[in-house]
């Protein structure tokens, strides 16, 4: 079997839409044994309408429920910027160190409580970063 890098992911693509690289604001609580913190602070590595995918402090298990709360900059019509906030819940897909000791982990959340009116939201902050 062929050794991966743990720095990057080398499966099969399975996302059906669009990922932007961002840094947004993220907050992220869960009420699992996997999830030990109360509440956890980061920013995004990158988003899409169906997950998020983030730097953590600590090894979170695939399949741990999580509450998220995103902070999306979006433009208007008229080009000004106005921050949306997205609940949600999400499950971790992956979780992979970091790299280098101490680094923490990154975590890959599939969304799954998204209603749609937040998925446009997501969908609409994906077109706009991938046309800046």
């Amino acid at each position: 079997m062929a050794e991966r890098n743990k720095d990057n992911w080398e499966g099969r693509e399975r996302r059906q839409s669009s990922r932007v690289d961002a840094q947004i604001a993220l907050q992220l609580s869960g009420s699992e044994e996997g999830f030990p913190t109360e509440s956890l602070t980061t920013e995004s590595i990158n988003v899409g309408a169906e997950g998020i995918y983030c730097q953590v402090s600590h090894f979170v298990p695939p399949l741990t429920k999580l509450q998220l709360t995103m902070v999306l900059p979006i433009r208007d019509k008229k080009g000004q910027v106005k921050n949306e906030v997205v609940k949600t819940e999400g499950v971790v897909v992956r979780c992979q160190p970091s790299g280098g000791e101490g680094k923490g982990y990154r975590i890959a959340c599939f969304f799954t409580g998204l209603g749609q009116a937040s998925r446009d939201m997501l969908s609409e902050y994906v077109r706009q970063h991938n046309n800046s």
